[in-house]
């Protein structure tokens, strides 16, 4: 499959490697820094394998689905989804943004275009919202 070219949504990633797992609880050490947390290596191991178990082992926002999601240009050679750490409540908002089960996994596409600094919440209508706008121009364009 060509990645550079990958737009169509009939494609499934393969499962997240162990190198992707390590990758990933090397940048939540990161996060834990923040948080004021310290686990070790194998905690942090465990905490992604954990996340990814609820999350279907892809992004928190495919439910399991991962044929819409997509990784960043510089990363669109990589033959599996290179997962980013996001938050359910931005940072921006604080509090609660800075506690461990606040983290979720998320593809760059969700991660940098759909959700940026905005709580779950306040997605939820605007997405609605474009949907119908969506499906009212398809109407108009069979």
């Amino acid at each position: 499959m060509d990645f550079k070219n990958y737009i169509h949504h009939e494609y499934a990633w393969p499962n997240i490697s162990n190198e992707e797992i390590e990758r990933l609880s090397n940048v939540l050490s990161i996060h834990l820094r923040k948080m004021e947390l310290k686990k070790t290596k194998e905690e942090r191991v465990e905490i992604v394998k954990n996340i990814l178990i609820k999350q279907k082992g892809t992004c928190a926002f495919a439910d399991g689905d991962s044929c819409f999601c997509w990784n960043e240009p510089k990363d669109r050679e990589l033959s599996f989804l290179k997962l980013q750490w996001g938050h359910k409540l931005p940072g921006s908002h604080g509090g609660k943004a800075y506690e461990l089960d606040n983290l979720i996994l998320l593809c760059a596409r969700c991660n940098n275009n759909i959700q940026k600094s905005r709580t779950i919440e306040q997605l939820i209508p605007e997405l609605e919202h474009k949907l119908m706008a969506i499906k009212k121009l398809q109407s108009k364009n069979p």
